[in-house]
C-alpha cells in the first residue's frame, strides 16, 4: 500500500518540475510549441491528518480519517450519517491554488455495502465566491462501480476573481433521496495538478492582420472560455474587437437583491433597477489590460431576462402582474443609463465600440412579424416586451441607449436566420424606420451556419438588401455547424468557410459595408454548439478552415500595442444573478492600421474534391404509403440544460411530418419536471421553397423521464428533398446540473406505429 501510495504522488508529480511537492514554483512558457505548465500542485493523502478536509453541512455528517479502506496507504476518509445528498467531504483551496490558472482535479473514491446497487454517481465539485454570490461549477460527474475504487478526475481553470475556493465531493442530486442516496463513501488520494496546457501556434498570420484591408475579424468569448492562459493568448494574436458571450446580457447585469433594496429605502421606487458587472469583470479587465474594443451584448432581449424585470414590485411570483407600459418604459431608461454609466465609471478606458441594442426581436411566424406577448421563460420564443409595451419597444430602447452610450459607440440590431426572405423583410422595415429617426447605425448578421445551409445566394441577397439602408453590416456570430471530426469532413466545413469569407471580401470590394467579422467563440471544445464548429481545434490549433479563409490573401501587419493597465477602483459588490448560458454576438469599426512590410503566408490549403450530386428527386404533396421518417439526433450537456438536434429525413417517398412523434430516453434524465425550448425548427430544402420554418409548430413533453418531440402542422416531405432540423434545450425546473447523461435511446413512431 505504501509503495502505491507513492507511486499515486509520482504521477501527480510527472508534469510538474521542479519536483518539490510542498512549493512547486510557477513555470512559466518560453518556447513557442511545447505544452506549458502553470501553477503549484496539491496533495492529499490523508495518512496523517484529514489534510483539512470537512463536513459541507453543520452539525451534520461526519468526516473522519478511516482504516476500513485504503486505495493506497493505511488511511482514507469516510464520510457517513449523510442526511442530505449534498452533504459530503470538502476542503478550502483558497491559499494552495493558483488563482486564474487551469488545474486537473482528481479523488479516488469507493462505497460498499450488500443492500446497494451496483453503481451510484458522484460528482467532484468547484466552489467559490466572486464577490458577490457563492458559485457551484462541476468539474467530473462520474458513476462509480460498488467495492471498486474509482478516480473521479477532470479539468478547471480557478476564475481570476474566485475567493473562498472549494472542493468537495457529493452523490448526485435527488429531491427525495433514498437510503443509496445517502450511503457512507471513502475517499483518498486527492490531487489537482497544474495542467498541461498546449501553447498556440504564433508563427501563424493573425487573422486581425489577414483581413485588415476588408473589415476588423473579432472574437466571442464567456468569462470561463477566456480563463486559461492559452485561449487569452489566442484572442490576443487574432482578434482586435471582443464580445462577452453572455456576461452582459439582461440576467447577468441585473441585480434582483440591490433592486429591491433600493426600492425599499426609495418609498417604493418602481423605475429605478439596479446592476452590477460582477458576470462581465474578468472580460472587462482582460479587454482593457489588451486595449482590446468591446462589444455590448445585448441590451434588450425576449430570452435571457428575468422575469421579475417586467413584474409589478419585481415580483419573483409568476402569478404577480405585469407593470403598466408607462412603468415598463421609465424601467427600461434607467436600466440602460445605469448599464452606461456603471461600465464608463468602473472601466473608463475600455472602448465600446458597439452594443446590440435590441436581439432577436422578429418572429416571422407571425402576421406582425413580431414575437408572441408573454413571458420567454413559460413559453419559449414569447417576449415580455412585447407584453409589457408592444413594439414600441425597440423604437424607445434604441433611443434610450442614443442617450446614453459612450461617445463613438456605434448602435445595432442583431438578429439570427437573418437571409431568410420573410423574416429579412421584417427586420429590414424595422431598420428603415429606425434610420429614418438616426437612431441605428448598423445590422448585425449572427450567421450560425450549418454545412448545407444557408446557400451563398441566400447570404448574398440578405447583404445587398440591408445595403440599401447605408448601415454597416457586420456578421456577429459566425461559426459553422460540423458535428463529424473526420478529415474529410473537416475539409468540407473549410470549403465552406472559404466561400463565405471569399464572398464577404468579394462583396466588400464592390462597395458593400461591411465593416466586421466575429467569430463565436474560442475553440470547439468550448463552443456552443458542441462539435467541431470554429477555426481552432480544443487544443487551440489552427484547422484547415482557418487555412482556408487566408489562403491567397495578403496580410498587413497590425501594429503592436504597449497595454495600459488602469488601478482597479473599488466597487462595492451586489448580487450577480445565475447566468444560463446562450451566446449571441456583434461589432463594428474599421480599425485604423499603419502600413507595414507584407507578410505571404506560405499554406497549403486542403481540397476536397466535390462529391457528384444525383438528381434531386421531384417532391409529392400526399403521403406515399411505405414511407417513413429516418431521425438522428445529437445530444450535448451543459451543465444545467441539454441541447439536442433532431434531423428527420424521409426514407421510401413522402411522408407527414404532423404524423411523427418522437420519443428520447436516457440514463440521467431524472423524475422530476423540466422546462423544454424548441429554438429552431425548419425544413432545410433542396427544391423551392428551400427553407420552411415551422417555429411554432413543434414542441416538446419531458415528463416521467421521457422527452417527446412532436408537430403539430401537416408538412410533406419527400425522400431525397431535404430534411427537417429541430435545434431543442430542456432544463430542470430547480436549474440543477444535470449528471452524465448514459444509455440513451431514441423511439420514431409513425401513424401510431413504432419505426425505429
Amino acid at each position: 500500500m505504501f509503495f502505491k501510495k507513492l507511486v499515486a504522488l509520482a504521477m501527480a508529480v510527472a508534469i510538474v518540475i521542479p519536483m518539490n511537492v510542498n512549493n512547486i514554483q510557477k513555470v512559466e512558457a518560453e518556447s513557442t510549441n511545447e505544452a506549458v505548465v502553470y501553477g503549484n500542485l496539491i496533495y492529499h493523502d490523508f495518512e496523517a491528518s484529514t489534510n483539512g478536509w470537512g463536513p459541507r453541512g453543520d452539525n451534520a455528517e461526519v468526516v473522519a480519517q478511516s482504516t476500513e479502506e485504503a486505495y493506497s496507504g493505511l488511511h482514507s476518509l469516510k464520510i457517513s450519517k449523510r442526511t442530505q445528498t449534498w452533504h459530503g467531504a470538502t476542503c478550502d483551496l483558497t491559499k494552495e491554488l493558483t488563482i486564474g490558472e487551469t488545474y486537473v482535479f482528481g479523488i479516488y473514491l469507493k462505497y460498499k455495502g450488500s443492500s446497494y446497487s451496483n453503481t451510484q454517481k458522484f460528482s467532484l465539485q468547484f466552489q467559490y465566491n466572486d464577490g458577490v454570490n457563492d458559485q457551484y461549477k462541476t468539474i467530473k460527474t462520474l458513476e462509480v462501480t460498488k467495492d471498486k475504487w474509482t478516480l473521479i478526475q477532470g479539468e478547471y481553470t480557478v476564475p481570476a476573481d474566485a475567493a473562498n475556493a472549494k472542493v468537495y465531493v457529493e452523490t448526485e442530486y435527488k429531491s427525495s433521496p433514498s437510503s443509496q442516496d445517502l450511503l457512507d463513501f471513502y475517499i483518498d488520494d486527492f490531487t489537482a495538478t497544474p495542467a498541461t496546457l498546449p501553447q498556440i501556434q504564433k508563427d501563424i498570420p493573425s487573422l486581425k492582420d489577414v483581413f485588415s484591408s476588408y473589415f476588423f475579424v473579432g472574437g466571442a468569448a464567456t468569462a470561463g472560455e477566456i480563463a486559461p492562459a492559452p485561449a487569452k493568448d489566442l484572442v490576443a494574436k487574432h482578434y482586435n474587437r471582443l464580445t462577452p458571450g453572455n456576461e452582459l446580457k439582461p440576467d447577468s447585469v441585473l441585480d434582483y437583491s440591490a433592486t429591491i433594496a433600493y426600492m425599499d429605502a426609495n418609498g417604493g421606487n418602481q423605475v429605478n433597477p439596479q446592476v452590477n458587472l460582477r458576470a462581465a469583470k474578468t472580460l472587462l479587465e482582460y479587454a482593457r489590460d489588451n486595449n482590446i474594443p468591446v462589444r455590448g451584448h445585448t441590451l434588450v432581449w425576449h430570452s435571457q431576462t428575468p422575469d421579475w424585470f417586467f413584474k409589478v414590485n419585481y415580483s419573483q411570483d409568476s402569478n404577480a402582474a405585469w407593470v403598466s407600459k408607462e412603468v415598463m418604459l421609465q424601467r427600461l431608461e434607467n436600466y440602460i443609463k445605469n448599464v452606461m454609466q456603471l461600465i464608463s465609471s468602473t472601466y473608463p478606458t475600455v472602448k465600446f465600440y458597439a452594443w446590440d441594442v435590441v436581439n432577436e426581436a422578429v418572429d416571422p411566424n407571425t402576421s406582425t412579424g413580431m414575437r408572441n406577448p408573454g413571458s420567454n421563460n413559460v413559453t419559449s420564443g414569447n417576449s415580455p416586451w412585447m407584453q409589457t409595451i408592444g413594439e414600441e419597444y425597440i423604437q424607445r430602447a434604441f433611443e434610450y441607449a442614443r442617450k446614453y452610450a459612450p461617445t463613438g459607440c456605434k448602435l445595432f440590431y442583431n438578429d439570427y436566420n437573418e437571409y431568410e426572405d420573410r423574416k429579412s423583410t421584417f427586420i429590414f422595415n424595422i431598420l428603415k424606420g429606425l434610420k429614418d429617426k438616426g437612431l441605428v447605425d448598423g445590422m448585425g448578421m449572427q450567421s450560425h451556419w450549418v454545412m448545407d445551409y444557408p446557400s451563398i445566394s441566400m447570404f448574398e441577397t440578405a447583404v445587398r438588401k440591408y445595403n440599401t439602408l447605408g448601415l454597416e453590416l457586420q456578421l456577429t456570430e459566425l461559426d459553422i455547424k460540423q458535428p463529424d471530426n473526420s478529415t474529410s469532413a473537416l475539409a468540407a466545413q473549410a470549403d465552406r468557410y472559404k466561400l463565405l469569407i471569399n464572398k464577404v471580401i468579394s462583396l466588400k470590394k464592390e462597395g458593400m459595408n461591411i465593416t466586421g467579422v466575429i467569430f463565436w467563440g474560442v475553440t470547439d471544445k468550448t463552443s456552443w454548439l458542441g462539435g467541431y464548429p470554429l477555426l481552432f481545434d480544443g487544443n487551440y490549433q489552427a484547422k484547415s478552415a482557418y487555412y482556408s479563409i487566408i489562403d491567397g490573401i495578403t496580410p498587413t501587419v497590425t501594429p503592436s500595442i504597449t497595454p495600459t493597465v488602469t488601478p482597479k477602483p473599488t466597487i462595492t459588490p451586489t448580487v450577480t444573478p445565475t447566468v444560463t448560458p446562450k451566446p449571441t454576438i456583434t461589432p463594428t469599426v474599421t480599425p485604423t492600421v499603419t502600413p507595414k512590410p507584407t507578410i505571404t503566408p506560405t499554406i497549403t490549403p486542403t481540397v476536397t474534391p466535390k462529391p457528384t450530386i444525383a438528381p434531386t428527386p421531384t417532391p409529392t404533396t400526399v403521403p406515399v404509403e411505405g414511407a417513413k421518417p429516418v431521425v438522428v439526433v445529437t445530444t450535448k450537456n451543459n451543465g444545467n440544460t441539454i441541447s439536442q438536434q433532431y434531423t428527420i429525413n424521409a426514407l421510401g417517398g413522402t411522408i407527414d411530418l404532423s404524423k411523427v412523434s418522437i420519443e428520447f430516453t436516457a440514463d440521467g434524465i431524472i423524475n422530476q419536471e423540466h422546462n423544454v425550448w424548441v429554438d429552431n425548427a425548419a425544413l432545410q430544402l433542396t427544391v423551392e421553397p428551400y427553407y420552411t420554418p415551422l417555429n411554432g409548430y413543434v414542441s416538446g413533453q419531458l415528463t416521467n423521464q421521457k422527452l417527446v418531440v412532436s408537430i403539430s402542422k401537416s408538412t410533406m416531405l419527400s425522400e431525397g428533398t431535404g430534411k427537417l432540423v429541430l435545434d431543442l434545450r430542456f432544463a430542470k425546473k430547480d436549474w440543477t446540473d444535470f449528471g452524465t447523461i448514459s444509455n440513451e435511446v431514441l423511439k420514431v413512431y409513425y401513424n401510431g406505429v413504432k419505426v425505429q
